[in-house]
């Protein structure tokens, strides 16, 4: 299965050879005569994630004769904005911000896939909050389901070794009910002790300050409450207000003060979110808490334990979390979210059979069973007991009864205020002084992005 993945030019190339003629359309997509129905896939999982897509795909391919050819590549809303402008997009490609799938719904350009889903199904296995998730507005307004949540990730998470935290810190960190001043007194403890608490990365490549807006997002939802939050996605509350701006000034004392994050502000702007947790692992540890997405622990299963070529931290033995704490009532028992969002560019009869199955039990298993994915289902019928490790059942348990989730803000908002925010981010820890200019900055573009 993995070699049937393309490059991204063979891919694009494919695509447009098969809108050359209406029997070669058929072939490519819906299948013709003699031949087996094919549905192309762009994704931007590659690596293990592509293997864990696959290994979802296959029963579906065992069970109908019908061929899943998956690009994968992280350049995929590139590629996909490529064949949209030329008229030949995949027949489902993957959508990683709710944004995107508001927009491309509101424009026509994805196709409406209510007829692929069995709704009674739907309602049992996916929560309500869920199920909006994969709703949006079409060209006329009317709500429709025009996507699929294929996989999820808890991204309300702190890490840490249990082996090689300070014994006389640990209690503390993992007692019930850790609140957010307990958990920035251990991390000051650390610190007077002479090692540093924090891990922080914030580059990846051309998208670098996402992982510092998680930090303030988590910090908005669990200090102010879900209704504020809203507000603030929905683009009608200030970056200038209270609740924004204490939300900023809180994760500045995290990675701006002396001896709190690994290396300082200057090592945080250069070092990628992926190896940031990496000295969690050495001997003595670089540092010893890490704020990511249960996504990191595909990351931490490849690293080395202490410098050893051939050992690898373990689950639960070499690395725990504790959900992140609330700074106030109003953000107990909230989570933040995010997830892979699928939807329909050709309406194929293949394609909306597949758009069917990945909802099934059957097929989410197929990936969340595999060690070290990082992957969360959100159908309830899902048992825990097939997560293959007590972290991954536990990081489960927290998304799937967390009262209140939200998905990641940045996501949900316009992309030219998404950037924005992620660039705002690098300007804040080259220079925090500066805050009250960055937001100003921001809520101009605010007005632009919210525009009717």
């Amino acid at each position: 299965m993995p070699g049937r993945s393309r490059s991204p030019r063979r891919a694009v190339a494919l695509l447009a050879a098969c809108g050359l003629a209406a029997g070669a359309l058929a072939a490519c997509g819906g299948g013709s005569a003699g031949g087996p129905a094919v549905v192309t896939v762009l994704g931007s999982w590659t690596g293990d994630e592509q293997s864990g897509f696959l290994a979802m795909v296959r029963g579906f391919e065992h069970a109908t004769g019908i061929q899943v050819d998956y690009t994968g590549t992280r350049d995929a809303d590139a590629v996909l904005a490529s064949d949209l402008k030329d008229g030949n997009p995949p027949d489902l490609a993957v959508l990683s911000r709710p944004g995107e799938l508001r927009q491309d719904a509101a424009d026509g350009t994805l196709v409406p896939i209510d007829a692929a889903l069995d709704q009674a199904r739907l309602a049992r296995q996916y929560t309500p909050g869920w199920r909006s998730l994969m709703q949006a507005a079409g060209p006329s307004g009317a709500r429709h389901y025009y996507a699929i949540i294929v996989k999820a990730a808890l991204k309300s998470v702190i890490w840490y070794d249990p082996r090689q935290f300070p014994a006389r810190d640990l209690s503390r960190l993992t007692s019930p009910g850790l609140t957010w001043d307990q958990l920035t007194g251990v991390a000051r403890g650390l610190a007077r002790g002479g090692v540093t608490p924090w891990c922080l990365g914030l580059e990846d490549s051309s998208d670098s300050g996402w992982p510092g807006t998680d930090w303030i997002e988590d910090i908005v939802l669990h200090r102010s409450g879900p209704k504020v939050y809203d507000q603030w996605v929905a683009g009608t509350l200030p970056w200038t207000s209270a609740p924004i701006r204490q939300a900023w000034q809180a994760f500045g004392r995290v990675a701006s003060t002396r001896g709190l994050a690994r290396g300082g502000p200057a090592a945080a702007l250069v070092t990628s979110y992926a190896q940031a947790g990496q000295p969690l692992f050495t001997r003595p540890p670089g540092c010893y808490l890490d704020h990511e997405g249960s996504f990191i622990t595909a990351f931490y299963a490849q690293d080395r334990l202490g410098g050893s070529r051939h050992a690898h931290p373990r689950p639960r033995t070499d690395f725990d979390f504790v959900p992140f704490p609330p700074l106030a009532s109003a953000g107990k028992g909230t989570a933040e979210v995010a997830g892979d969002l699928l939807g329909m560019f050709r309406g194929t009869a293949a394609a909306r059979k597949l758009i069917s199955y990945l909802t099934t039990p059957a097929a989410q298993e197929a990936w969340i069973r595999r060690p070290g994915s990082g992957a969360i289902s959100v159908n309830r019928l899902v048992p825990l007991a097939d997560y293959p490790d007590p972290v991954s059942r536990e990081l489960a348990r927290n998304l799937l009864g967390a009262a209140s989730v939200r998905f990641d803000a940045s996501d949900s908002m316009p992309q030219i205020m998404e950037n924005a925010f992620n660039n705002a981010v690098l300007e804040y820890l080259d220079d925090p002084g500066q805050l009250d200019v960055i937001l100003g900055g921001l809520d101009q573009v605010r007005q632009a992005a919210y525009k009717p």
